[in-house]
């Protein structure tokens, strides 16, 4: 009786823990092409830019509210 029940049990924890894992992604999604560039050496004084493409793969609008240079 008590195998029968610790089986059940596992058996309904593997199908909740699926049944979470197949749901599909819902709101925003970040995806950035490149996360870093290398601007090699850079003189002093000179400006320099980098465009990052940022893309929103999500069904939901996506929010960019700080962002901190490295």
């Amino acid at each position: 009786m008590k195998r029968l029940f610790i089986l059940t049990m596992l058996l309904i924890s593997v199908c909740w823990s699926l049944s979470l894992s197949a749901r599909e992604f819902s709101g925003p999604k970040l995806v950035l092409k490149e996360r870093e560039t290398n601007l090699m050496e850079v003189m002093e004084g000179k400006v320099v830019e980098h465009v990052f493409r940022v893309f929103n793969q999500g069904d939901e609008p996506l929010k960019i509210v700080n962002v901190k240079p490295g």
